[in-house]
Parts: C-alpha cells; sequence; structure tokens
C-alpha cells in the first residue's frame, strides 16, 4: 500500500547480519515515519529482535507498531516494546471463522500516546463502528479462548515436530523452529508457540498431489475450530512469484493453521497425505 498510495517504503526481508545493523541505524537517525513488523511473520514465523528495534525506535522518535495476529495475544505480549500493537480479532480470539474484527492498542506510557490515541478516535470515527451482532458473536466466542489457544499450542508444537523429522519434508517453518530465542523474549508467561505452520517439500513438484490429498478445509484463513491449509505464496503472491522466492518464500510452500481435532487425527491425515511425495 505504501509502494503505490503512499510515500514509500524500505522492505527488510531478513531482520540480521548486515542489513539489519544498517536498518537499525537509519531507525536511529529518524529516516522513516513508522516501523513495521508481525511477530510472528506470516508465513515464514519469523521472530525479529523486537527489543533492538524498540531502543532504536526510542532514540528517534519513531512510532513501532506491531502485529500479533499470527502467535495471539494469549502467546505473545510485544506491547512492552511497541507504540502500537495491532491485531485480528477474527483468528484465533474469535475461533470460529463467524465475525470479523480487529484491534489496536496503545501502551499507555508511549510518548506519542496521546498522539496515537487522538488519531484512532478520529480515524474510527470515519468508519462503521463494529456491528452489535458481531460485537455480540465475538464476545460469546471469547470466552474459550483461553482453552483453544492452549490446546492449538500444544498440536502444533507436535505438528511441526512430527513434520521436521519426515522424511519427505524439506523445511518447516514454526516459532518453535524458527528465531526462537527472538520469540521467546516476547512469549507471555504459560503462552506457547501457536498454530500457524509452513513446510515444503523434498520434491516440490509433488506438492500439488500431497496438497490434494489433504483431507482437511482448504482456505486462506487461519484460527477455526478446523484445521486448514493453503497454498499461501500462490494465494497471497501469485504476480509476483519472482520476488516472494527471492524473499525466501517457495511458490511450493503450504500453510497449516491448526484446529481443535485430536493431535493424532491431524497426523494421521498428514502421514496420509504424504505418503505421495
Amino acid at each position: 500500500m505504501q509502494e503505490y498510495f503512499g510515500a514509500g517504503v524500505v522492505y527488510l526481508n531478513e531482520a540480521s547480519g548486515e542489513s539489519f545493523d544498517e536498518a537499525l541505524m537509519r531507525i536511529r537517525q529518524g529516516e522513516f515515519a513508522g516501523v513495521f513488523t508481525e511477530v510472528p511473520s506470516n508465513p515464514l514465523m519469523r521472530t525479529i529482535d523486537l527489543q533492538r528495534v524498540a531502543k532504536a525506535c526510542q532514540e528517534s522518535g519513531t512510532p513501532l507498531i506491531v502485529d500479533e495476529s499470527v502467535a495471539g495475544p494469549l502467546n505473545v505480549q510485544p506491547l512492552q516494546f511497541a507504540d502500537v500493537v495491532t491485531g485480528s480479532l477474527t483468528k484465533w480470539i474469535s475461533g470460529e471463522g463467524d465475525v470479523m474484527a480487529g484491534m489496536a492498542s496503545v501502551r499507555p506510557d508511549s510518548p506519542i500516546a496521546d498522539a496515537l490515541r487522538e488519531s484512532l478516535v478520529t480515524d474510527s470515527a470515519a468508519c462503521a463502528p463494529l456491528y452489535i451482532g458481531d460485537a455480540e458473536v465475538l464476545l460469546s466466542n471469547l470466552k474459550s479462548y483461553s482453552k483453544r489457544m492452549k490446546l492449538i499450542n500444544a498440536s502444533g508444537m507436535e505438528l511441526a515436530a512430527y513434520l521436521a523429522k519426515h522424511p519427505a519434508v524439506a523445511e518447516v517453518w514454526h516459532p518453535s523452529l524458527t528465531h526462537t530465542e527472538n520469540y521467546k523474549a516476547i512469549m507471555r508467561r504459560g503462552g506457547g508457540y501457536g498454530g500457524l505452520i509452513s513446510f515444503t517439500l523434498k520434491a516440490p513438484k509433488k506438492t500439488p498431489k500431497v496438497y490434494d490429498a489433504l483431507r482437511f478445509c482448504k482456505g486462506p484463513g487461519f484460527g477455526t475450530p478446523f484445521t486448514m491449509v493453503c497454498p499461501y505464496t500462490l494465494l497471497a503472491h501469485y504476480q509476483e512469484l519472482e520476488w516472494t522466492e527471492a524473499c525466501g518464500v517457495s511458490a511450493n510452500l503450504l500453510r497449516i493453521s491448526c484446529g481443535l481435532e485430536p493431535i493424532g487425527t491431524i497426523i494421521a491425515t498428514f502421514e496420509e497425505a504424504l505418503a505421495l511425495a
């Protein structure tokens, strides 16, 4: 959106090494109007060193906006570092896929908290408020969020470990396996690693066959009570596959959203489909 309609954007694909150090320097120099990141990122489940980014932003007074949708607020607490944390209420928090909503939280002691609150109030006044029926459904769904998320955290860990050991799987991305130390730095006490997992096969040409054989619902969302699988890159970036490949996101990547089915059932379904790989 910034590239097409805004003042431009500097995109940092790999937040490590010299490129990361250079980005931090440019942030400290006040070059940017804002810094945006996901924790963890979608679909490669990478988590940046949020504390270092926050420190650089504080030195220059640059707003730091963090999206926590992939893991959810039961698992991570990035607001200790960010000026604003955004998140989808449609996904894990609702957990049913039957309501659409989002949220933004401002850190109370942020030096720009008042300006951010004023901006959010002004912007929200120009938009339709959350429909009362959706709000009631969301409130009802929220009551089971903690219980559901703990089950999904456990299933995500087990499924990620299973896929990582499978002879047909080339690579697996999950916060329990990817940038784990950075993720732990923002993990909430008692939290987990979430239920979103991405993986690729050693034989990429067999991906369509495996995908078709997976007896799960297929779709681009996540956070539903049933397990979902999607060819993420083809759905989200079909017109820019060369760019995504350069970013390390394979066109053959499959993304999984763990549901509430017994983990034995989920793994057995993958075992059946991966036998074709």
